[in-house]
């Protein structure tokens, strides 16, 4: 189980933190680097499935997206991809190309790939 601590934002302050115990997502044929990412940065808000049921995802204001819903397997992986670097406005979705670099952000697409089957 990996541990993530979350600061609850609210109008531009910290609400409070937050610790969950997230459980990692079960080994099988994917792509090792880009699913130790996806656990380690996106799974407290998008689940272990990607179905936005993570423990944070479900009291966002708008819930985080469920990446394996039709709405979202109708989008390119690089339109993902662009929402992943570039964040989403409106929502908690930040951006993430100053956190990782080109290669991580590919990696962690194999893997989100692999969710939408």
């Amino acid at each position: 189980m990996n541990r993530v601590v979350l600061a609850v934002m609210g109008g531009g302050l910290a609400l409070g933190l937050v610790m969950w115990e997230i459980p990692t997502v079960a080994a099988s044929a994917v792509p090792a680097k880009g699913k130790a990412a996806y656990e380690k940065y996106c799974l407290v808000c998008h689940g272990p499935q990607g179905k936005g049921d993570g423990p944070a995802g479900k009291a966002l204001k708008p819930a985080a997206a469920d990446i394996t819903s039709e709405e979202s397997m109708k989008r390119p992986k690089a339109d993902l991809l662009q929402i992943v670097e570039n964040g989403k406005p409106g929502t908690a979705m930040g951006p993430w190309k100053n956190q990782l670099s080109q290669a991580e952000l590919n990696e962690l697409m194999e893997y989100v790939m692999t969710l939408r089957k």
